[in-house]
């Protein structure tokens, strides 16, 4: 019979594994922190950076060493299913996950990030040595890499961008979409963004000192996300930042009232907060409600870094209650498929399952808004998703059950040259490979309603 572990022997192996650990480099600690993450990711539905951040090695790596963490595990996600398609001739018996994180990890590096091979290969190799229960595939894993550098490129050149999006969601984009704007959406995955800043002032200053490029009515996009913290007018506040996309709700809600200024206005599952700001610095009166205090501090600190000013209310948006509003925007929790481009793990921590649990709680969130939409008010839906089922389906069914709401069209977003077909049904839907000379944006959905007086 097998006998359990006594303390003394547990602690001796901890303290084993903490001697290993202090002899490996922090470049190998990075790819361990990179594979554990994609592990976590698959395996248990986390955000990338929540990931990240609860791997053992991660907070205690250099900036530097944590960014390139972070691009190993993004890149995975980016060319999953060129990843795949590389290391299928090699790897004839599927590994345990764990070997199998890290070996895609080192295609990653190899295939994709240009760093040296004997560098992703060696020390690939040295994170399967520092682990105990996989010291065991370290040749494995040092042959077929070997095999990856000579080979892996043109593998991954003969695998169609779209192979890197699970099957489940291709699926629906090709049917909702069509296989040709499929194509084109999945272009967009394996490009690097830029960053989007929506500016308050002086834009065309802002723009010569980044080098960015004035885009819309309100945005400034940068060729490379970098450190944020280190732009120019940062510590004044004169912008934060904010997908092209994610602008266009607020928006579209402010362009219904010829003044908006003192205006009450409702933001719903506000955080982290970029729809308050820019509603704030209309001059509305704007009451931010999210559930999340952690986002909810984020939000603060940007209030306060904008110098602009919300009442901000932490409370489930289904239990709030307050005298009406003549301006609500409900960004609806959702799957964020659309945000694939700054966020690639949300295509492979999503499901069938979870989407239609985010379903059920927006046919929850639109009545309650309705409810909180003063007579002759408006009220903006949004989500930041390309799954069919969060968009126009919701809006219809709300539209069925609370007949004192309109439907207003929308036909057009000013500064955003899009297709006449975003429109279609008098509701906007953009798609990651619109504007592509400019580096496309977000997939967003947006309806605009009234409620009759």
């Amino acid at each position: 019979m097998r006998q359990r572990m006594s303390d003394s022997e547990h602690i001796s192996r901890k303290s084993g594994q903490q001697q290993r650990d202090a002899k490996i480099s922090d470049s190998v600690k990075a790819r361990r922190c990179a594979a554990l993450a994609v592990m976590d990711v698959v395996a248990n539905g986390k955000a990338l950076e929540l990931a990240l951040a609860e791997t053992e090695d991660y907070a205690g790596l250099e900036a530097r060493d944590r960014a390139f963490a972070r691009a190993i595990a993004a890149t995975v996600f980016r060319r999953s299913g060129q990843i795949k398609a590389v290391l299928k001739p090699f790897v004839r018996k599927k590994p345990t996950a764990r070997v199998q994180a890290v070996l895609q990890t080192a295609v990653a590096q190899i295939v994709f990030m240009d760093v040296p091979p004997h560098a992703a290969v060696s020390e690939t190799v040295d994170v399967l040595k520092s682990v105990k229960t996989t010291q065991g595939f370290a040749n494995f894993a040092n042959a077929v890499l070997r095999k990856v550098v000579e080979e892996g490129k043109p593998l991954a050149a003969a695998t169609p961008p779209k192979a890197n999006i699970p099957g489940w969601i291709r699926g629906e984009w090709e049917r909702t979409y069509g296989k040709i704007p499929m194509t084109k959406i999945a272009v967009q995955l394996i490009k690097d963004p830029g960053l989007d800043l929506t500016v308050t002032q002086k834009r065309e200053d802002l723009a010569a000192a980044t080098g960015g490029t004035p885009v819309g009515r309100q945005s400034l996009r940068l060729k490379s996300i970098g450190d944020v913290t280190a732009l120019p007018e940062f510590e004044a506040g004169t912008w934060w930042a904010q997908d092209l996309a994610a602008a266009q709700p607020a928006q579209i809600l402010m362009r219904q009232f010829s003044e908006v200024k003192n205006l009450r206005a409702l933001d719903m599952c506000a955080a982290p907060g970029g729809k308050t700001l820019q509603l704030a610095a209309a001059g509305m009166e704007v009451t931010a409600v999210d559930k999340s205090g952690g986002r909810l501090k984020r939000l603060e600190e940007n209030l306060a870094r904008t110098k602009l000013s919300a009442n901000v209310v932490q409370s489930d948006a289904l239990e709030y209650e307050a005298e009406p509003f003549p301006a609500v925007l409900l960004d609806a929790p959702c799957s964020a498929t659309g945000t694939f481009r700054r966020h690639p793990d949300v295509l492979h921590n999503r499901s069938p399952k979870s989407v239609a649990d985010l379903v059920r709680l927006q046919d929850k969130l639109l009545p309650k808004a309705a409810s909180l939409t003063a007579p002759g008010g408006v009220l903006v839906y949004a989500v930041c998703s390309l799954q069919p089922d969060e968009g126009l389906p919701r809006i219809a069914k709300f539209l069925d059950d609370m007949p004192d709401f309109r439907l207003i069209p929308i036909s057009s977003l000013p500064g955003l040259d899009l297709p006449p077909d975003r429109f279609e049904g008098g509701v906007v839907r953009t798609l990651p490979s619109d504007m592509p000379k400019s580096g496309g944006l977000d997939g967003f959905f947006i309806a605009a309603l009234r409620r009759e007086a």
